[in-house]
């Protein structure tokens, strides 16, 4: 959910008319001759309020590598914008288009974008001033803009509707998502969805959003300005739709974020379950007892609890008012053959409680899960769609073929209509667990999610558990250890209090406190894809994966 830069159309008569007169205070010597720019929003005299974009674009060939906004002055005084500046180096292809002498340059996105809150200044006329740093030191101011300022007028709240895309379909498993970002200078109370004018759910709101913050950076409330929310689309026609969506103040005050078409043409009875899998993380070591122990009384497959590996998830199915749809069972298989399933033999419901685990319910359909409830709203299944497996990995070794090695372990859902999904592939290793082995120790990351943008200091957070005790937690990006970006240290903060892993896990020490926290400098890292890995040290000093993470950086901010 990236944000466009924003492009507006740019005539070659405004182009010749950009000079930038150098200030005194930014040299000239050993600077390039020709600089061109201009602030293109808030019009000349425009009449603000609230949070007001600052937008425009400069080049002079070299990088840009700061762009600051004075108010009512140059001096550093009347500076504005933080340590390190505006948003800058948005693509631009209209300027690039009319100076194509610029293009393939090192200065080729020359967008900036920043704000300011209209409340830190008095009513009435203030100008507005734009400072241009290369690389190279070289600086210049664009020509200065002058505006009125009005704060008895209430800013209506803004924001961009990233998808869907205009006249775009609704994806193939019936579920339309409707997400972006709002912003207001008070707060948002509420984002209104409506489809055909008709109110049809209130968005899930505080997203977490840097790459808006990173257009906003003076706006505390634009790190968690995004909203969320996915609607069954089987609950309309097929054919074309019209999208609204409204954001309101505290105060009332509404403002609309977008109105989008979109098409549905769903075969309802035909649409796959979907869903996802919350453990365990990719790259985890499974490890269990070898040893031929008598199984328990509930089945005989859990038989030593210290090695019992978590498969745990949601799923959810659309089509569900034709009485034909629906989540009927979720399975767990391994290389192909089935492990768990939910259903049972024959038919029958696979719930049961399991004696070796303080009689919980294991390999089971229907938990409640709050959390999908949230955004997944009107999907009937959606308050109980969660999913647990229990699994004796011993018991694999020993009695079910499977030898020590890497394997494939693969959820499924299926619906009433016999349609199967696969909800996820994880690769995971199985070992035997014996006094000359190292346990492996388990572990989750709750934050960042799989695929999540994040930006800024993050905080990074999971828990993680050891037979022999957990000393130390590590965060590796892309396989080179991190350091705290608040304690200095090359370690995450362990210990944090962790109830719920205690209830799962009664046999490990720490269970308790098993939770940890780490505090990543995204700054430092590119604007992609990454790979985090969490690393326990042991008690024994053995160091030892607890799984991966891929997450997104998007930080729309030059690395400085």
């Amino acid at each position: 959910m990236k944000l466009n830069a924003l492009v507006l159309p740019v005539t070659a008569a405004v182009l010749l008319t950009l000079g930038a007169p150098a200030f005194a205070q930014c040299p000239e010597e050993g600077c390039p001759a020709q600089t061109l720019g201009t602030i293109e929003a808030p019009a000349e005299g425009a009449l603000v309020s609230g949070f007001v974009r600052v937008t425009g674009f400069a080049l002079n060939g070299n990088l840009v590598s700061n762009v600051d906004l004075f108010i009512d002055g140059t001096d550093e005084a009347n500076r504005v914008t933080p340590a390190g500046g505006a948003n800058i180096n948005l693509p631009r292809p209209d300027v690039t288009q009319w100076l194509p002498q610029y293009a393939g340059t090192p200065g080729e996105q020359p967008g900036f974008e920043m704000s300011f809150r209209a409340a830190n200044y008095a009513n009435g006329t203030h100008t507005l001033h734009v400072r241009i740093t290369d690389v190279t030191g070289c600086c210049y101011f664009l020509a200065p803009r002058t505006i009125r300022i009005d704060n008895a007028k209430n800013q209506a709240p803004f924001g961009v509707l990233d998808v869907p895309l205009p006249d775009s379909s609704v994806h193939a498993n019936g579920v339309l998502a409707v997400a972006g970002w709002a912003l207001d200078d008070r707060r948002i109370d509420h984002v209104d969805v409506l489809i055909d004018g008709l109110i049809e759910r209130g968005a899930v709101l505080g997203i977490n959003r840097p790459d808006v913050a990173a257009f906003y950076p003076n706006v505390p409330s634009a790190a968690t300005s995004g909203f969320l929310v996915f609607i069954d689309s089987t609950r309309l026609t097929n054919g074309v739709h019209t999208l609204t969506v409204k954001a309101t103040d505290d105060q009332g005050q509404q403002g609309l974020i977008d109105v989008r078409r979109f098409q549905v043409f769903n075969n309802a009875p035909n649409l796959p379950p979907f869903g996802d899998v919350d453990q365990p993380m990719l790259q985890a070591t499974w490890f269990g007892n070898c040893l031929r122990l008598p199984g328990g009384p509930s089945g005989g497959e859990i038989r030593d609890t210290r090695y019992v590996m978590f498969v745990s998830g949601w799923a959810l199915d659309t089509s569900v008012y034709a009485e034909r749809g629906g989540v009927s069972h979720v399975f767990l298989e391994m290389d192909g053959v089935v492990l768990k399933d939910t259903r049972g033999a024959f038919g029958t419901l696979g719930c049961r409680r399991e004696f070796n685990l303080d009689n919980a319910l294991v390999d089971c359909y229907g938990f409640y899960r709050p959390d999908v409830n949230v955004f997944y709203p009107g999907f009937p299944q959606s308050a109980n769609s969660g999913y647990f497996f229990a699994v004796d990995v011993g018991h694999l070794l020993t009695e079910k073929g499977f030898k020590e090695g890497n394997h494939m372990l693969q959820v499924k859902a299926a619906d009433k209509e016999d349609n199967v999904t696969l909800l996820k592939e994880l690769p995971v290793h199985i070992e035997c667990a014996t006094q000359n082995l190292d346990p492996s120790p388990l572990g989750y990351v709750s934050d960042p999610m799989n695929y999540q943008f994040v930006g800024g200091i993050h905080p990074v957070l999971g828990w993680a558990l050891d037979l022999d005790g957990v000393i130390r937690v590590r965060v590796l990006i892309d396989g080179v250890p991190q350091i705290d970006a608040v304690t200095g240290r090359d370690y995450a903060e362990y210990g944090l209090p962790s109830p719920d892993v205690s209830a799962v896990y009664p046999n490990y020490p720490q269970r308790a406190n098993a939770r940890w926290r780490f505090y990543l400098d995204t700054t430092k890292l590119t604007n992609s894809e990454h790979d985090l890995l969490v690393e326990v040290i042991d008690g024994r000093g053995n160091y030892r994966s607890a799984g991966t993470r891929r997450f997104v950086v998007n930080n729309n901010t030059l690395v400085r």
